[in-house]
């Protein structure tokens, strides 16, 4: 049929629970897109056991992966949800492999700082900075030049994706209390400041920096008492200084979406989940929230 539009879903490891929320996904489908899946059709293959992640799963989900980049880059489909997959498997098969989001930038030949990682769950929404690297590193790739393209990226890609007309982005601070006028670190003094003033006078909406502790109490607060955010965004400088308060609160509600590709990519935001692995006991919340979104800002 012509008027056919297509989502693209992959089940990541078939070793982990991606499989069985697929299925269960499937079975009561009721949104307005068509399902395209990629992976293999044989789930049983006898190099692949439920709940043990090897070289052949990880390879299995890495070509997944790869077929789906292709579709949603030939506009195949119009918009990729991806389950969970394992960077340890994948990396056992022999691929080079940090992580789903920075293999689908290098497949879209755009830079890792060309993507952003966004975690959503209705109004409260984390970018990260940095995103699986050492917690040292982080001070080194924190620049001016570095964090001005991020924001402005941001700012663009949360209009253009997400339709925020103005979006309001708030800057957490890299130290804690935002370093308390330099008691605690000079990066906001001497990085993130400067360049949040020289943005507002482009006319970028831009707070901060703000106190991560009280800024993320307070937005972990209004999100479970179904409340408007102030912001957003917040920026969060590494993975694990928002991520904690998001996932606690959101839960299987929050997904985890790519920014800055030619395409929509939403992922759940849980993981493989080995250890229930053919249990028949895996929640499919994650991967439905994962779906809505799509379905919420994409016209078929």
């Amino acid at each position: 049929m012509k008027n056919e539009v297509f989502i693209g879903l992959t089940y990541g490891d078939p070793a982990g629970i991606g499989p069985e929320i697929l299925l269960k996904t499937l079975s009561n489908w009721r949104f307005k897109f068509l399902p395209l899946i990629f992976g293999s059709n044989e789930l049983s293959m006898k190099n692949i056991k439920q709940g043990s992640p090897n070289k052949a799963s990880g390879l299995d989900s890495y070509n997944a992966l790869l077929q789906a980049v292709s579709s949603a880059k030939e506009k195949k489909i119009i918009a990729l949800v991806t389950g969970p997959v394992s960077k340890y498997a994948v990396n056992l098969a022999g691929k080079k492999f940090e992580g789903q989001t920075d293999e689908i930038a290098k497949q879209c030949k755009l830079s890792s700082s060309s993507v952003i990682m966004l975690f959503a769950a209705a109004d409260f929404r984390v970018a990260l900075f940095t995103r699986h690297i050492p917690l040292r590193s982080v001070f080194k790739h924190l620049t001016k030049s570095k964090l001005e393209d991020f924001i402005i990226l941001l700012n663009k890609e949360l209009k253009q994706k997400l339709k925020i007309k103005k979006p309001k982005i708030a800057i957490l601070g890299l130290n804690p209390h935002a370093s308390e006028n330099g008691l605690f670190g000079d990066e906001e003094e001497k990085i993130i400041i400067p360049v949040l003033k020289k943005l507002k006078k482009k006319g970028i909406n831009v707070f901060g920096p703000l106190s991560p502790d009280a800024a993320l109490a307070d937005a972990g607060k209004l999100y479970l008492s179904e409340k408007s955010q102030p912001y957003d965004v917040y920026v969060s400088f590494y993975h694990d200084q928002a991520l904690p308060v998001f996932k606690a609160v959101a839960g299987f509600k929050g997904v985890n979406v790519t920014l800055g590709l030619p395409f929509l990519r939403v992922s759940v935001d849980h993981g493989t989940a080995f250890d229930i692995a053919g249990k028949g006991i895996a929640s499919n919340e994650g991967l439905l929230s994962a779906i809505r979104f799509v379905e919420d800002i994409v016209k078929p």
